[in-house]
């Protein structure tokens, strides 16, 4: 008489990290299971919690305890070693600098958005609430206006904040003599 065992268990994880600092999108992926016999089940949090799914998503940044069992024989259990951590990135920031227009009628204001951090490293800068978007952070000839400044992760464009949603470039008086 011959005993037998299965083939350790085993499967392939890949992870995906939060977007942008305050999501809760990363994404823990186990694909390509293998020994067993041939059913699983998974969980993120070290064999509390076992799902049918190897998907886990909706997941903040945290570290995470992922774990495959063999479905017919529950006690069958590999924790996949070490932990997967999701991360984010750091909340985005810049500076905003302006000048106002220098003469009543003209259209000679600027602004300067600069020293931009956070995110994962590529800006994009709006001065119109999202309108229109550019690489740049140098914007001139603006017009007496208020204006919506925004920056945005250029790798993950839904990541966005408003830098000033109100920034005034004014005009001087008109020039009158008696």
């Amino acid at each position: 008489l011959t005993i037998t065992e299965p083939a350790v268990l085993s499967a392939h994880i890949n992870s995906t990290n939060v977007t942008c600092f305050g999501a809760n999108n990363g994404i823990i992926t186990i694909t390509s299971p293998t020994g067993g016999y041939g059913t699983y089940e998974y969980s993120k949090d070290g064999g509390i919690i076992w799902q049918a799914s190897g998907t886990f998503a909706g997941l903040a940044p945290a570290s995470y305890s992922v774990a495959i069992r063999d479905k017919a024989h529950t006690g069958c259990v590999i924790i996949f070693n070490p932990a997967i951590t999701i991360t984010a990135p750091a909340v985005l920031s810049a500076t905003v600098s302006s000048s106002n227009v220098t003469c009543f009628g003209a259209n000679n204001g600027t602004m300067t958005i600069s020293n931009p951090l956070g995110g994962y490293g590529t800006y994009s800068y709006t001065i119109n609430g999202g309108a229109t978007w550019q690489s740049s952070g140098s914007f001139t000839n603006l017009a007496p206006n208020s204006y919506n400044v925004r920056i945005r992760d250029a790798a993950n464009i839904a990541c966005e904040i408003a830098l000033n949603p109100a920034l005034v470039i004014t005009q001087p008086a008109v020039l009158s003599a008696t």
